[in-house]
């Protein structure tokens, strides 16, 4: 698999912080399903993906978010048409303050071009909340 994943996620943070909801739905599939603090979202329709997005990054554009840096990007090959790509993401504000440092987990399809079926944001563990 000869991908560049790089430069697809580079193209999806640049577009997602631009609040550019539907290039950033033109990278997924409908449905979708997305992952968050360990609930499913079943999205099933491209407009549910697009509404999904925009709620998203309106809350990054509130919280003074203005870049994505990509850290690492860890992809697992699923045969030829279709990989699991783990993004580490800083998220940076205008002035180059930390705003969220994670990751998240991405189903892809393709290769042509690659799409994404869903996404699982990592939850964090705090060690107030961890069990012994």
């Amino acid at each position: 698999m000869s991908a560049d994943f790089g430069s697809f996620f580079a193209h999806y943070a640049d577009r997602y912080m631009a609040s550019d909801a539907d290039a950033v739905a033109d990278l997924c599939t409908a449905p979708f399903l997305a992952v968050r603090g360990g609930q499913p979202i079943h999205l099933g329709d491209r407009a549910a993906v697009v509404d999904h997005l925009t709620g998203l990054m309106t809350a990054y554009r509130s919280a003074g978010a203005a870049a994505a840096d990509i850290l690492e990007i860890d992809v697992l090959t699923q045969g030829d048409s279709a990989a699991l790509a783990t993004v580490r993401w800083n998220v940076r504000s205008l002035s180059g303050d930390l705003i969220r440092d994670f990751r998240t987990s991405y189903q892809l399809v393709g290769p042509e071009p690659w799409r994404i079926v869903s996404y699982v944001n990592h939850d964090t563990v705090r060690p107030e909340h961890a069990s012994a």
